[in-house]
């Protein structure tokens, strides 16, 4: 990451004013602020100056909402549903649970994950068929078009954790990076110190141990990247399963990520069958494993 100290500093300082702005119509505590600082340029330094407006935007509209209850399994989530006044909207928030007990490296990840997810849903946000289709990175939401009520979630929700902790992990290194710079403002300065140099995110660990491969690819990675952002999802199923050799092969993958995180889960709630659900996770994951070592073999651009 090559800028000029004036051009850094010059985007923090304008960052800075509308962070302030934020926290005095959402009333965030000062720790928040403070990473938003960093936060919203290192959002703007990723996906570019071009889309500053639409990045403000995204940070303007999805405020974060504290509610201090354990939950061990969700720290943070970002959400989206419907609501009918004079015309059908998208409401959308960032939910921080267990704020008070949480060190400033697990906020910072959990902050930018879930903005990013906020971020990568943007663009061609709803679409209209039997169903209200919201979509949140790559995976969409189905709503009643009656009640409004979720119907269901795409098969494609725990790849979009898997895309959306990697970009996590890339977001908060141009944010370690900002600390190479001559920083004018203390308070930024202050922040950028306490963040850890060798801080990665432990989020959907075997998940995303299973898609490295696929995470390390430059040809999925740089048109996954720039699809999700515009919104351009059935591209993305084209792309993939072009590239493997197979229709359904980005859906195979996504629903064999899913069945393994619940395979997953149901380990931790039974004394029964583990070594028979251990099996079951390793015969799904080599099944995943299989699919993209076929779409890295069939590219030429790693």
């Amino acid at each position: 990451m090559k800028y000029s100290n004036e051009f850094i500093n010059q985007l923090i300082e304008s960052e800075i004013e509308f962070s302030n702005h934020l926290a005095s119509i959402y009333h965030y505590p000062d720790n928040i602020t403070h990473l938003l600082y960093i936060m919203i340029p290192a959002f703007i330094l990723k996906y570019g100056t071009n889309f500053k407006q639409l990045l403000e935007k995204c940070f303007a509209t999805v405020p974060i909402i504290i509610d201090d209850q354990q939950d061990q399994i969700y720290q943070a989530y970002y959400f989206s549903k419907l609501e009918r006044k004079q015309e059908i909207r998208v409401v959308k928030g960032i939910v921080l649970k267990n704020y008070k007990n949480i060190g400033l490296m697990q906020l910072l990840d959990n902050l930018v994950h879930e903005f990013n997810h906020a971020v990568n849903s943007l663009q061609n946000e709803m679409i209209e068929n039997h169903h209200f289709l919201v979509r949140t990175g790559i995976v969409y939401h189905y709503f009643d078009k009656t009640t409004l009520q979720l119907v269901k979630t795409g098969e494609e929700e725990i790849l979009e954790e898997v895309i959306n902790t990697k970009q996590t992990e890339m977001i908060i290194d141009i944010i370690k990076q900002l600390s190479n710079y001559s920083i004018s403002n203390s308070t930024v300065q202050s922040t950028l110190y306490s963040i850890d140099s060798n801080y990665h995110s432990n989020s959907y660990f075997l998940e995303s141990y299973v898609c490295k491969k696929l995470m390390e690819n430059k040809t999925f990675l740089s048109t996954l990247e720039v699809l999700r952002f515009e919104g351009q999802i059935e591209d993305i199923y084209h792309f993939f399963d072009s590239i493997v050799g197979q229709d359904g092969s980005f859906l195979k993958l996504s629903n064999y990520l899913r069945q393994s995180l619940k395979l997953q889960r149901e380990l931790t709630n039974t004394k029964w069958f583990k070594k028979r659900k251990i099996n079951r996770i390793k015969e799904i994951n080599q099944k995943a494993f299989a699919i993209i070592q076929k779409f890295d073999s069939n590219t030429i651009y790693k």
